[in-house]
């Protein structure tokens, strides 16, 4: 897929940095609205968190923004697509003991399960999210404990969801291929006064991966929103969510050893067929979602404006995952018995199964939020200030129930996988109850001061009440596990800001955040395993110095920073037990680089790029064998590019060519460097020709190649991704 710009703190709302272009008089293109200030000058675009007022440029720490633009370019349909654009972002797969089989994403290495915001507010439970009504999707990078709120170790993924504008415009677009592969969307916004409008967004899609068995998807989704005072100092927006997805869960490709003390590696690396899938029929992800958010905003004649936002959700989950691994042997004389040392004698050897392959689950998610902020801009004698001030308050109930398979799995082959994939195994009673119930109110202030007009210090925090309640058993019998947690955190940010010039700025920022113990209790049951009395909070620190410049008159905006990511009392999987996490007091470290570029050069050439560098390391443990190793899951360098060139824009004969790469470095899969997955690469293309006003015909080529990549990745396996891929959109826009 392609990628993307590194920019800066805050929630871009951006509506595509492609410049508007004067059609010649042989061709009439359609009025699109775009927001001010976003297509020509990309670093002047606004944040849209109301936590982090401002512009893109002004606000000190790294995102980096997947525009309009390149989300329909390059034909992204979901949330993981979208972030293959955003370099230092991993996938992880489900675990499988009553874990998160949806997106999992990893920043720096540190994990982003519970930091999917859509709008600035959480987008609750685990599921694998469908793009149809993304505007932009940005990635904070380093902690974001004031801006994302508890929990984000790495950073946060915010979304921002296209709404209603006063332009009266329909589109369409079906999209079919290889795989195979079908998918129909539709996009239909109406004004219905000077100041409201409706938007209804639609998506159907029933497709299967290309080289890969087993791996089909059945979703469909329906997004009504209506806003009323746009472009006035009131406005009030309402938006609902309604979602179905029924896909094939795939747990990965089994890591195995060469020999003993060797690396582990994917066995598709050592000839075993890539499409090998070693699931059964029961390996289902049925997810249902309802979403419901309403924002209101009210901006007053001396500078205060207020916001409240408020969502409402429900996940609805029924999901099992067969977890087959194949271990090594540490000693010559283990390594001869194991799977491992079958396999490279030229056996077929039986894998071994993980304990979540018999916990087929049900899982209710419900939770509501409101986040209430005021931002006042008002000046004291010479000094200019800008303060944002509020109350976030969160409350979420999760329910789930497991079954155990009433016959026995049958055993399945590495080389071969299972004989009868079309095979279903019945289930008994419920036999297991995991219920939790938490609390998240917080509180935080930021204040920025201006003491030249060129130059600005800023400080803030925010103060987190964390209360959970977990409790677990057999249903209908008096819990075997009860956990209460009552904590109180304190998140601290600060920095400096120089802009000696319009297009030029300067930073230094300092920001925290926070995990309380307990946090992964809701997406990531196992936890509970390994949690005693003595876990301590994930805190984690980031230090960053930037610098951003704006070319062609702010066509082109230029990013670069410095950073230093540091978490203490990390989390790691228990290397005996990769289904569960330890605390061993594990401090680790990331350092690195960050460059990125976003615009036009020319009118005609638009480019997204961008690059990082990641130096890891686990500084101290308590396991010896992680000390001075790489973090897990953090490349050193990784990098992303698309760009496009407009040939006879508004012509006839009009034709736009783009491409672009992805590359992640080789990545370790545990703290103790052990087992490994090689580097991806992925050469993507596009082809797009304007038929006429009205009707657009696009060809997408992904992983031209054809190599073996990886999409997701956990301790003891790996996802292969599909491999070639070709597209072809028909588009329709009135």
């Amino acid at each position: 897929m392609a990628a993307i710009a590194s920019l800066s703190l805050g929630a871009a709302m951006v509506s595509g940095f492609a410049l508007a272009q004067s059609p010649s008089p042989a061709m009439s293109i359609p009025e699109v609205a775009i927001e001010a200030g976003t297509a020509n000058a990309p670093l002047r675009a606004p944040t849209g968190n109301p936590r982090q007022p401002g512009t893109v440029r002004d606000v000190p720490q790294t995102i980096t923004v997947v525009p309009q633009q390149v989300l329909r370019e390059q034909n992204v349909t979901t949330l993981d697509q979208a972030l293959r654009n955003v370099p230092g972002i991993t996938s992880t797969i489900g675990e499988g003991n009553g874990g998160v089989n949806g997106d999992q994403f990893r920043i720096r290495g540190f994990s982003a399960q519970n930091d999917v915001l859509m709008d600035g507010l959480r987008d609750f439970g685990s599921y694998q999210r469908d793009a149809f009504t993304y505007e932009d999707v940005q990635v904070l990078k380093g902690a974001g404990g004031l801006a994302i709120g508890t929990s984000a170790i790495g950073g946060g993924i915010n979304v921002n969801s296209r709404m209603p504008s006063l332009t009266n415009r329909a589109a369409f677009a079906m999209t079919g291929g290889m795989g195979p592969y079908g998918r129909f969307t539709a996009d239909v916004n109406r004004a219905i006064s000077d100041t409201a409008a409706m938007r209804l967004n639609l998506m159907g899609q029933h497709s299967s991966l290309v080289g890969r068995d087993g791996q089909d998807t059945r979703r469909w989704g329906i997004a009504p929103s209506v806003a009323f005072g746009i472009g006035t100092p009131t406005t009030f927006s309402l938006e609902y969510l309604h979602y179905e997805d029924r896909r094939t869960v795939d747990s990965g490709m089994p890591i195995v050893f060469s020999g003993p003390g060797a690396i582990g590696r994917p066995a598709s690396e050592y000839g075993v067929r890539r499409g090998n899938w070693y699931g059964i029929q029961n390996d289902r992800d049925d997810v249902t979602v309802d979403r419901l958010t309403a924002r209101f905003q009210h901006r007053f004649d001396n500078g205060i404006t207020f916001n409240n936002d408020t969502r409402l959700m429900r996940v609805d989950r029924t999901t099992a995952l067969t977890v087959p691994s194949c271990p090594g042997g540490a000693t010559a004389a283990a390594y001869a018995n194991s799977c491992s040392g079958q396999f490279f004698r030229g056996l077929n050897p039986v894998l071994t199964y993980g304990g979540g392959s018999n916990a087929p689950f049900q899982q209710i998610n419900r939770a509501i939020q409101n986040v209430t902020s005021v931002t006042a801009r008002f000046n004291t004698g010479p000094f200019r200030h800008e303060l944002v001030a509020g109350v976030d308050v969160a409350h979420e109930v999760v329910e789930r129930r497991a079954f155990p398979y009433a016959s026995t799995r049958p055993s399945v082959r590495l080389l071969s996988g299972y004989t009868n994939n079309e095979l279903t195994l019945d289930t008994g009673p419920a036999n297991n109850l995991r219920e939790t119930v938490s609390t998240n109110l917080g509180l935080f202030v930021n204040e920025r001061l201006w003491l030249l007009p060129t130059l600005s210090v800023f400080g803030g925090f925010r103060w987190t009440h964390f209360d959970l309640d977990y409790r677990a058993g057999t249903p209908g019998a008096a819990p075997t596990t009860a956990i209460n947690i009552r904590e109180n955190y304190l998140d601290p940010r600060m920095g400096v800001i120089f802009e000696p010039t319009p297009a030029q700025t300067y930073y230094y920022s300092y920001s925290t955040s926070t995990t309380p113990p307990g946090t992964f209790f809701t997406t990531f049951p196992a936890a509970v395993n390994s949690f005693n009395a003595g876990f301590q909070p994930e805190r984690n620190t980031t230090h960053e110095i930037g610098a951003r410049f704006e070319l062609f008159n702010g066509r082109l905006g230029l990013s670069a920073a410095l950073f230093q990511s540091e978490k203490g009392n990390a989390l790691v999987q228990d290397a005996a037990d990769p289904t569960s996490l330890i605390q061993t007091g594990d401090r680790q470290r990331v350092r690195g680089v960050e460059l990125g570029v976003a615009g036009r050069i020319t009118p005609a050439w638009a480019v997204h790029a961008a690059y990082s560098y990641m130096d890891s390391e686990t500084t101290r443990s308590t396991t010896p064998a992680n000390v001075g190793r790489r973090v897990q899951y953090v490349p050193t360098h990784a990098a992303s590019l698309w760009t496009t060139y407009d040939i006879a824009p508004g012509e006839r004969w009009n034709l736009t060519l783009g491409g672009g790469v992805t590359w992640r470095d080789q990545v370790f899969l545990t703290a103790d460097n052990t087992a490994e997955v090689p580097a991806n690469f992925s050469f993507d293309a596009m082809v797009q020709h304007r038929v006429h006003e009205n009707l657009t015909v696009r060809v997408n080529g992904y992983n031209l190649t054809d190599r073996r990549n990886y999409d997701a990745l956990f301790g003891n396996r790996a996802t292969v991704a599909a491999g070639r891929t070709v597209l072809v959109t028909v588009a329709a826009e009135f």
